[in-house]
C-alpha cells in the first residue's frame, strides 16, 4: 500500500509546481487560475485545523474523504445543506459526522435527531468548502446507488485504529472469497483490536448480523451473506469439538488461537434460533494478568474492606452482581493476593477461564455428574485453605459451602442479586437456615461496571442545570453518611468527546462502582432475628454503608465516568 503521507507531500509539491507557474502567468483582473485556488484552499483547510485544535475536536478534510453511500441516506441533502453537516465514517451505531460550525442551532439539533435514533456522534470540523464539495455526492449516483467502498483517509493523521475498523466493516463481504479457516481468524483478531470481550453472530431473515461487545457495550460491526456463514458455523463447530451433524439443540465448546504469540481461550454458545444457529464466542485472555482493587476502581473504606480479606483465616466472601458485572474478575484478584507458598488455593470453575498459577483449577461437568456439590465435597478433602466456587446455584451447594467457612475454610463465590443487603434473604430464601447464614458469612461485594471516560480525549466543561440538582442532592446524601469524605462538586466535569484511541465512543476501559457489606455482631443478630433488608440497610447505613448508586455518584465527581454511565448500570432511568 502506497503511503498516505508520501502521496499528501507528492500532491503538494505538484500543486506549489502549478502555482508558482500560473502565478506568473496570471494579470491583475483576471480569474483566479487553479493552482492559486489549490493555494487558497490548502490555507483554508489549515485555518479549519486550528480551529478545530482550540476546540477540542477532530478535524476532517471532508471533501477528500471517501464516503460510503448508505451514509448519505441518512440525512436528506436539503436537511444536511441547511445544517452544513455531513455524515462520512460508521461502524455500527458510532457515527463520525462533519460540521462547519459545532454551535450552529440548526447542526445542534439534527445532530440531537441522529442521538435519539441511538447514534453515538463524533463531531469533526470540516470547512465550508470541504462540505460544499462533499454537498455534491447527492447529485452523482452515489446517493442513487448502493456499492462498495472502502473507507481510507487522506488526512496527515491517519487514523490507525479507524482504518482496522473500516476493514471489519468491509470484511463481511470480504468473507465469501476466503476459506472458513481464514475468516474465524480473521473475525478473531478484528476483536482482539478493538478490545472486544465477546463476538456475537446473529442469524436474521437476510443476513447474519456480527457485533462485537466492547466494554460492556454491544456494537454492531458487518453483516455477512448465509452461504458464508454456513461455512464459518461448521468451522467454528469443528474448531469447539461440537457435533457438526446437529444444529436444533444448544451445545457449548471451547477452541483456542494464539496472537502475538498470547494464547487466547474461547469459550462457545450456540443455540437454534429461527433463521439459523446463533453463536455467541467470549474470548479470554489466559495470560491476562490480574488487576489491582484501586485498578478496578476500589478505593477509600471500601478499598480497605477488600485488603482485609486477605487476612480472613476462615468465612464466606460473596461477589453478586448480574452477568458482565466483573464478579469473576474481582474473585481472581482476591486469590491472586491470597495465592503463597503457604496457602493451598482450590477453585471449581465452569468454566475454568483464566490459568493462575499455584492454583488447583477443577473445571465442572454437569453432564458426567460433577456439579458445584459434589465438586466442593471432593475438594474439601483435599485439604485446601482457600476455595473458589464459580457460582452458588443451589441449596446443596450453599450448605456445603456454609459448612465449610465455619470449619476453618476461606470460601469464595458468587450469587445472582441486585445489592449487598439482597443477599441475605437470597440464601435464607434459598433453604439454608438464618443460624448457618449469620456465622458463615464474611463480607459481600456486590459491583457495577461503568465505562471509563478516555483520558486521551476527554474535556472539561461546566455542570449542565439538568445535573447539578442531582448530583449535589447525592453528594448531600453521601457526606451525611460519610463525613469524613468531605465531598465538594466541582465546578467542572470531564466530558465525552472520542478519538481514535476509544473509537470514538468518548470512553475506554471500565471500572467498578460498588456495595460492600462486612459482618459484625449487630448484623450477625439481625440475620438470626430475621429482621427484613430494610431494618439491616437503615442499621449499615449508620456504618457508613454507601449504595452502589452513591458509589457510582463519587466516580462521577472524581471524573472517571459519567452520571449516564452510572444511570445505565443501576437500571434508573433519567
Amino acid at each position: 500500500m502506497v503511503d498516505i503521507n508520501t502521496k499528501i507531500q507528492e500532491s503538494q509539491r505538484a500543486t506549489a509546481t502549478s502555482a508558482s507557474v500560473t502565478a506568473t502567468a496570471a494579470q491583475p483582473g483576471a480569474p483566479m487560475s487553479a493552482g492559486l485556488k489549490a493555494i487558497d484552499r490548502d490555507f483554508i483547510e489549515e485555518a479549519t485545523l486550528n480551529k478545530a485544535r482550540k476546540l477540542g475536536v477532530s478535524y476532517i478534510n471532508v471533501s477528500k474523504t471517501p464516503i460510503n453511500p448508505d451514509l448519505l441516506k441518512l440525512l436528506k441533502p436539503e436537511t444536511a445543506q441547511k445544517g452544513m453537516i455531513m455524515p462520512f465514517f460508521s461502524v455500527g451505531k458510532r457515527l463520525r459526522v462533519a460540521v462547519a460550525d459545532p454551535a450552529n442551532p440548526e447542526t445542534k439539533k439534527i445532530i440531537a435527531n441522529l442521538k435519539a435514533d441511538k447514534y453515538l456522534i463524533n463531531v469533526n470540523l470540516a470547512s465550508t468548502e470541504g462540505l460544499t464539495d462533499a454537498f455534491k455526492l447527492y447529485k452523482t449516483d452515489q446517493y442513487k446507488l448502493k456499492r462498495e467502498v472502502e473507507t481510507k483517509y487522506a488526512e496527515k493523521e491517519v487514523k490507525e485504529y479507524e482504518q482496522e475498523l473500516a476493514n471489519l466493516a468491509a470484511l463481511g463481504k470480504k468473507l465469501d472469497d476466503v476459506t472458513a479457516q481464514d475468516g474465524v481468524q480473521m473475525i478473531n483478531l478484528g476483536a482482539l483490536k478493538t478490545g472486544a470481550s465477546d463476538i456475537h453472530y446473529e442469524p436474521e431473515e437476510q443476513a447474519v448480523r456480527v457485533r462485537f461487545r466492547i466494554d460492556g457495550v454491544l456494537h454492531k460491526v458487518f453483516e455477512i451473506s448465509h452461504g458464508a456463514y454456513k461455512n464459518l458455523v461448521n468451522q467454528i463447530k469443528y474448531l469447539s469439538k461440537m457435533k457438526l451433524n446437529i444444529n436444533n439443540v444448544a451445545q457449548d465448546g471451547r477452541y483456542s488461537f494464539v496472537a502475538n504469540e498470547r494464547k487466547i481461550d474461547v469459550r462457545v454458545s450456540d443455540i437454534p434460533t429461527h433463521f439459523g444457529e446463533s453463536f455467541v464466542m467470549r474470548l479470554l485472555d489466559s495470560e491476562k494478568s490480574l488487576l489491582q482493587y484501586e485498578d478496578m476502581g476500589f478505593s477509600g473504606s471500601y478499598l480497605q474492606k477488600m485488603k482485609d480479606i486477605e487476612t480472613l483465616s476462615h468465612g464466606m466472601v460473596l461477589c453478586t452482581g448480574p452477568t458482565g458485572s466483573g464478579k469473576t474478575t474481582t474473585l481472581y484478584s482476591i486469590l491472586g493476593n491470597l495465592n503463597n507458598e503457604e496457602t493451598k488455593i482450590i477453585t471449581l470453575e465452569d468454566p475454568v477461564e483464566y490459568n493462575l498459577a499455584g492454583v488447583a483449577q477443577s473445571q465442572i461437568n454437569e453432564k458426567r455428574g460433577y456439579g458445584f456439590a459434589d465438586g466442593l465435597r471432593a475438594v474439601l478433602r483435599q485439604d485446601p485453605d482457600v476455595v473458589m466456587i464459580g457460582e452458588i446455584r443451589d441449596l446443596d451447594t450453599a450448605q456445603t459451602a456454609s459448612q465449610a467457612s465455619l470449619t476453618g475454610h476461606v470460601v469464595l463465590s458468587t450469587l445472582h442479586t441486585n445489592s449487598a443487603v439482597e443477599t441475605i434473604p437470597r440464601l435464607i430464601n434459598m433453604g439454608l437456615p438464618p443460624f448457618m447464614v449469620a456465622p458463615s458469612l464474611h463480607t459481600i461485594i456486590a459491583q457495577r461496571l461503568v465505562r471509563r471516560i478516555c483520558d486521551n480525549c476527554k474535556k472539561m466543561s461546566p455542570i449542565p442545570e439538568s445535573k447539578m440538582k442531582e448530583l449535589t442532592e447525592a453528594l448531600e446524601r453521601i457526606n451525611r453518611v460519610r463525613p469524613n469524605l468531605k465531598l465538594v462538586l466541582p465546578k467542572e466535569l470531564p466530558e465525552t468527546v472520542g478519538c481514535e484511541k476509544c473509537s470514538h465512543t468518548g470512553y475506554s476501559g471500565r471500572i467498578s462502582i460498588a456495595e460492600i457489606l462486612r459482618m459484625d455482631f449487630e448484623i450477625r443478630d439481625l440475620i438470626l432475628k430475621e429482621a427484613s433488608s430494610n431494618d439491616i440497610l437503615l442499621a449499615i447505613r449508620k456504618k457508613g454503608f454507601l449504595s452502589l448508586r452513591e458509589d457510582g455518584m463519587i466516580k462521577v465527581v472524581q471524573g472517571h465516568t459519567t452520571l449516564e454511565e452510572v444511570y445505565r448500570v443501576t437500571n434508573i432511568s433519567i
